[in-house]
């Protein structure tokens, strides 16, 4: 079993992972040449960040499952 400060350290970690990896998909998703370009690649990557989020959050709760935490 891990203590708490190691799950809380994987989930800093863990986000600033998902910042970047949705950082990237949105701009792979998006491709801005302009600025109204660029402000619709920062809606759609808070949006995807936020949807990673809860994803990330279900993982962890899971993880914490296995290791058999309440």
């Amino acid at each position: 079993m891990q203590d708490d400060s190691t799950m809380g350290c994987l989930a800093v970690v863990m986000n600033i992972i998902l910042f970047f990896i949705t950082g990237t998909i949105s701009y792979n998703l998006v491709e801005p040449h302009s600025f109204f370009g660029v402000l619709f690649f920062l809606i759609v990557w808070s949006i995807v960040h936020f949807i990673g989020q809860y994803v990330m959050a279900f993982l962890l709760a899971g993880l914490l499952v296995v290791l058999g935490r309440s």
